[in-house]
């Protein structure tokens, strides 16, 4: 089951948020800074996932489900880790490529027809399904994917020929491809996704496109995001923006 309702009491000290009717496939959060937006979302996350106390609120509350809950944090890099090397942006696109025996990663992904040999059909179309919707937004930079079979990894090659490595893409192209990887990893499957602000250092053709390659990727998956700019995502998706301050008394 998908998050349905989810309710905060002492918010700031004397508030309290009521969300109710909560979309199964996407909801825009949006309202000026300070609106409760980030609070919101985490404590989405804290509630089901970390059980951690809360510092901004008393109390919070939400319906039952039984569905894996993965958040990405705030798209906004500092200027130090945007260094091509042991950055945690880096680091964070790393551990859902790499072989990774905390979490499934790509490699991971492409080794389940070795155990599952029913599956590489699946799995092969899933693939290309995938590598020709990251070229759909890396094309405009003249890049393609590509994975390195002796290293079994992913790298870009560019219109020449040239090979990149993952720690030669920019900090939006990073931050995009870990995005996409994520909800690529979902398999498919019932998923909730809780997003802030994944606009940040995005171009702007990419911001457009973006919601719509996630529904793509995995039509199963809740999406809970934030969004400082609605207007990128209201082609198409008006109906789903939720007005943080209609949700607090």
């Amino acid at each position: 089951m998908y998050i349905s309702e989810f309710y905060i009491e002492g918010l700031w000290g004397s508030k309290a948020l009521k969300w109710k009717n909560i979309r199964q496939d996407l909801n825009i959060l949006v309202g000026i800074n300070g609106a409760g937006k980030t609070t919101l979302l985490d404590a989405i996350y804290n509630y089901y996932c970390t059980k951690a106390k809360p510092k901004l609120y008393t109390k919070a509350s939400g319906n039952e489900i039984d569905i894996p809950v993965i958040q990405v944090s705030s798209f906004d890099v500092p200027a130090d880790a945007k260094k091509k090397n042991n950055s945690p942006l880096l680091n964070r696109l790393l551990s859902v490529v790499l072989q990774n025996l905390d979490q499934m990663s790509f490699f991971n992904y492409r080794m389940i027809p070795i155990n599952y040999p029913s599956e590489t059909k699946r799995i092969n179309a899933r693939i290309e399904m995938f590598f020709k919707l990251v070229n759909s937004f890396f094309g405009e930079t003249k890049k393609s994917i590509d994975i390195d079979k002796t290293k079994n990894t992913i790298i870009f090659v560019t219109k020449n020929g040239e090979t990149l490595q993952l720690s030669d893409l920019s900090a939006g192209e990073k931050q995009l491809l870990y995005l996409l990887l994520t909800v690529f990893l979902m398999d498919e499957k019932p998923s909730i996704l809780l997003l802030d602000e994944p606009e940040l250092s995005l171009h702007i053709t990419w911001q457009e496109k973006l919601l719509d390659a996630l529904r793509k990727l995995n039509p199963a998956c809740q999406i809970i995001m934030t969004t400082h700019s609605p207007s990128i995502f209201v082609n198409g998706w008006r109906d789903h923006l939720v007005f943080v301050d209609n949700l607090i008394k």
